[in-house]
């Protein structure tokens, strides 16, 4: 990806700082007890549902983690609820869904909440009134599929769609450079909210982070540029949705959220919005964000305090 920033070297260390620059906008959160594990796998008898990150928990790009189908299969012997509670907006549930079922995964569309269906469930019952168009800058997403709301694919080259927009929806970020971010900034400026639909700032990948939405609006937020809306973990939307997916699909009463696990690689998307929500949080450090280590410091740092910690799911 071209995105022109001032960040030369796009490393953990960039994301963290990223992420900390964000944190008024991101809910509080109370410390965690901070316990240590070698694996999930060995302490799953603590809980009574898992809401599992997608990147860094299940996968690292098109591969699952070693693991994870182990986890999964555990989890179902056990008739261990899970759900896999991401902030992948680009495409819908059921194709969310099939792309884990094709790394071997059993995983099922239902079983997917995402970041798009907190945007989308927004859409539908909060919007404001007056909003009849929204744009959508990111060709590889799918639909936004909201009665009443007419779409609009736009591009950075025909600047005359975006002005018929009420606001902009960022999805995801493959194809995102210096183009894209002049037309978004230029359209933000006249007052176009921008719906941030994926709120990561970098995602892993097996050779590099990626610069995710979250970036893309730091960006925007630190030009003056934005009136930014977030939808996704950490914030609340997300897990709202995921805590009634729960009870619909698996006929699951929540008498109490702290024996449901919100598990992550991501201290400012997973844990932080987990523990926000009420729920146990695991951080896995052995692979995603953490993979070269830093997880300590990070949580020293931030005060971001899981209540698990552990190696590996």
């Amino acid at each position: 990806m071209s995105t022109a920033h001032s960040e030369e070297n796009f490393d953990v260390d960039t994301i963290l700082r990223i992420y900390e620059h964000l944190r008024p906008v991101m809910p509080e959160m109370p410390v965690g007890v901070g316990a240590r594990a070698r694996r999930l796998r060995d302490v799953l008898d603590q809980f009574d549902a898992l809401f599992l990150d997608g990147f860094g928990v299940l996968n690292i790009g098109p591969d699952a983690i070693t693991g994870a189908l182990e986890l999964l299969n555990m989890a179902q012997e056990r008739q261990l609820p899970v759900l896999v509670v991401t902030n992948s907006a680009t495409q819908n549930e059921t194709s969310i869904g099939n792309k884990y079922a094709a790394m071997g995964l059993p995983i099922i569309p239902s079983q997917v909440v995402s970041s798009r269906a907190a945007l989308t469930h927004w859409l539908t019952h909060k919007r404001p009134k007056t909003w009849q168009c929204i744009g959508v800058v990111d060709s590889m997403a799918a639909d936004i599929e909201v009665e009443g709301l007419i779409q609009h694919r736009l591009h950075y080259d025909d600047r005359g769609p975006w002005q018929e927009c009420d606001a902009i929806a960022v999805m995801g970020a493959t194809q995102w450079n210096k183009d894209w971010h002049d037309a978004l900034a230029e359209t933000a400026a006249k007052h176009c909210p921008v719906l941030i639909a994926n709120p990561d700032v970098g995602a892993p990948h097996p050779d590099r982070y990626s610069r995710e939405p979250g970036y893309l609006a730091w960006r925007l937020i630190e030009e003056n540029h934005a009136s930014v809306q977030w939808f996704g973990k950490p914030h609340q939307t997300h897990f709202e949705l995921a805590l009634q997916r729960l009870e619909e699909t698996y006929h699951h009463p929540i008498s109490n959220k702290k024996r449901i696990a919100m598990v992550g690689d991501s201290l400012h998307t997973d844990i932080l919005g987990g523990a926000a929500a009420g729920l146990s949080t695991v951080l896995i450090t052995s692979h995603g964000l953490f993979r070269d280590g830093g997880a300590d410091a990070a949580i020293a740092a931030s005060g971001i305090v899981p209540d698990l910690i552990v190696e590996t799911v």
